[in-house]
């Protein structure tokens, strides 16, 4: 195998001369990014992994009376509770902050709960200027998931209470409050309109008819009162929550992340968002993302853009000296497929031993593009009397130890997870962007490190001759190595018709518009609206299903529905997606509660509808997929023989059906996006999971 070595030097940010607590300084783009957010400017903010970029949390504290603080965007929740990690830790470390409330919604024995409210008090010798004015901070986890739910009380009245306890705080002291939320939870609460998911589809679906009758804006006041979701009796504390609580600005992270429908989520909230609030955006990235950049500016009115300034003197210590052998694989094929055969490659390597991936110190981490890779290379490492530790969706648990030395992982142990000490890496990537921040995990804080890159090898020419590299040029490289296919490239739904996705980001708009004009009394909003009469009659004649199948329209997708999965290896039942059970694991069968029982050994299972009536008067909507099993008289087939049929479906999706043809159906049955309709008569169709 050919190797090509690059050495990267460590480097530092620059410090300012700004102290945030007596023992924080501010490096220079902090201080930058502090400056503009007290100006009110939208930034773009490019700095790498480990810079500092989110202690921007905590950078606005203009001594106003009200509440002061950040609103926190991420594309998914494990992003999520991983940042709030990280502010309680500066909290703790440089504030001497002690924990004085929490919501205590947590069970002692559920290590994935996240309580929604926790208030820490500050040590007031800690700090000094604008942060005198502030005694506490507060940080809520507004997400559905950490949101309980609980008999007799809506979540929007728990919401309340929360909002209730940080003004109690903020009246004893001061709470500067850091919302953490994802775009869909935020626009929801933010509009008033967050109750519950049929509420939310009524509200669309009322909407919509008024929109497509050719009613004037204003007379939508009536409408939504008649939806009796909106009602102002039950929606006064949420609105009061929204306008005092989250009247922030927005800091909208790893946005590179997003995908298509995250995108068009994120669209519709930031074009309300700056039409009611003068506060600031941050888009926050280690990647330059320039497309998504000036798109989400035509929005905002542009962003000033703030890029690190990295140094190899003194300063805040970002990455140590890094070795990174650049492996050439033989492969097969060119393009993508040529990646993914890397990765292949990388794990073979690692199981003959031919690449060490045992730490002399700190820990290591191999990131695999398949989740039957984690399973494998795991399972080798634990017979080899290695401890491991797993981060993925789906792994085996016997095999597997938390706080291991050697780290496996799938795409979520990049995913701005704090993984502490790292000082060897081996792992590929199918673009750019995901290789950019596997490489932002290894050698934070100043630590040496070493890394093993896999590449087809027919990539090594454009290696350059000098092999000593900054990190903005070792960015340069890897952009050169490896395709420009993000996430939000490679979405299946991109295939789509555009006018889709248009009509979805107007239609988180219009719900956000129309929540906000009925609650706050701002009738001059609803002329403001956007969807026309036409556009409205289309969806209303495209989308089929109960009332919250319209919610689907606006919330995050999946990779078809969730369902509870037993694993025979070690007797274990846990959820997950549809998808990723298909395009990585064995499956036996289906029992009668529609549990799925599999074993973690890599196969593919093809997705497949069987149709038992013609479904050709279903193409080009979008239906919700127990519905489409309904109407058809069908049943999906998971595998050879595995079945489920539509009453086993307890989580409901949409799913749009399309004649795409022979090709584009088998790869969405076999990477699990989606599903090849098998109608009477031979006759194929395609259903994408929405």
């Amino acid at each position: 195998m050919e190797t090509i070595t690059v050495n990267v030097p460590g480097f530092t940010i620059p410090y300012s001369t700004r102290k945030l607590a007596s023992s924080l300084t501010l490096n220079e783009f902090q201080a930058r990014v502090q400056d503009s957010v007290r100006a009110g400017d939208n930034v773009k903010l490019e700095a790498p992994t480990g810079g500092g970029k989110t202690l921007t949390l905590l950078l606005n504290n203009s001594g106003r009376s009200e509440l002061n603080g950040f609103a926190a965007l991420y594309p998914n929740n494990t992003l999520l509770r991983n940042q709030m990690a990280t502010i309680i830790s500066i909290l703790t470390q440089y504030f001497n902050a002690k924990q004085v409330y929490t919501s205590n919604y947590c069970g002692d024995t559920d290590s994935d709960c996240v309580e929604p409210l926790r208030i820490y008090e500050l040590d007031p010798d800690t700090f000094e200027g604008a942060w005198a004015g502030e005694r506490f901070v507060a940080l809520l986890a507004l997400s559905g998931r950490y949101i309980p739910s609980i008999t007799g009380t809506p979540k929007r009245e728990i919401l309340a209470g929360l909002a209730r306890t940080i003004y109690k705080y903020h009246r004893r002291g001061g709470a500067y409050t850091v919302v953490f939320s994802t775009p869909d939870a935020f626009l929801l609460v933010y509009t008033g309109a967050y109750r519950d998911f049929e509420g939310v589809g009524k509200t669309l679906h009322n909407i919509l008819l008024a929109i497509a009758r050719g009613n004037r804006p204003e007379s939508l006041e009536e409408v939504l009162r008649n939806t009796g979701v909106l009602a102002r009796a039950t929606v006064d504390e949420t609105i009061a929550f929204a306008q005092r609580i989250l009247d922030l600005p927005l800091f909208i992270d790893e946005f590179h992340l997003y995908g298509v429908y995250e995108l068009n989520a994120l669209y519709g909230l930031l074009k309300l968002y700056k039409q009611v609030s003068g506060n600031s955006v941050i888009l926050s990235s280690a990647t330059p993302a320039e497309e998504l950049v000036e798109e989400l500016g035509n929005l905002t009115g542009g962003f000033r853009e703030i890029r690190a300034v990295i140094s190899s003197g003194e300063g805040f210590p970002v990455r140590g000296d890094t070795q990174i052998t650049i492996i050439g694989v033989d492969t097969r094929r060119k393009g993508l497929p040529a990646y993914y055969e890397a990765g292949e490659h990388l794990l073979q390597l690692i199981e003959e031993k031919r690449i060490s991936i045992t730490p002399s110190s700190g820990r290591s981490l191999v990131i695999l593009e398949r989740l039957w890779m984690v399973t494998r290379l795991a399972r080798k490492l634990h017979e080899w009397g290695l401890s491991v530790e797993c981060i993925a969706s789906i792994y085996p648990r016997e095999a597997c130890s938390k706080g291991a030395p050697i780290i496996v992982g799938s795409e979520a142990a990049t995913q701005g997870v704090n993984l502490g000490r790292v000082v060897l890496g081996a792992f590929t990537g199918t673009s750019s962007e995901d290789v950019i921040q596997r490489l932002g995990r290894i050698g934070r804080k100043g630590v040496s490190s070493k890394v093993y890159l896999a590449a087809p090898s027919y990539t090594l020419e454009k290696v350059p001759s000098n092999n000593t590299l900054d990190y903005y040029g070792l960015v340069k490289l890897v952009s050169q190595l490896y395709p420009d296919y993000p996430k939000r490239k490679r979405d299946v739904s991109r295939i789509l018709p555009d006018r889709y996705h248009e009509s979805r980001r107007k239609l988180g708009y219009t719900l956000g518009i129309a929540s906000l004009a009925r609650v706050s009394g701002m009738k001059n909003l609803l002329s403001k609206i956007d969807l026309d009469p036409g556009e409205a009659r289309t969806l209303l004649g495209e989308i089929m299903g109960p009332p919250e199948t319209l919610t689907r329209t606006i919330l995050f997708r999946r990779t078809g529905f969730n369902a509870r999965v037993y694993i025979v290896d070690n007797g274990e039942e846990r959820d997950a997606s549809i998808g990723i059970v298909a395009r990585n694991f064995r499956v036996h069968g289906v029992r009668g509660d529609g549990t799925i029982v599999i074993s973690l050994e890599r196969s593919r299972s093809r997705i497949t509808i069987v149709a038992g009536n013609d479904p050709s008067l279903l193409r080009g909507r979008f239906i919700d997929l127990v519905t489409l099993l309904d109407i058809t008289d069908g049943y999906i087939k998971l595998g050879e023989e595995a079945v489920i049929e539509p009453s086993q479906i307890h989580d409901r999706i949409l799913v749009y059906v399309g004649d795409l043809g022979e090709k584009l159906s088998e790869y969405l049955s076999m990477t699990g996006e989606g599903g090849e309709i098998l109608a009477p008569g031979g006759s194929r169709y395609s259903a994408i999971f929405i």
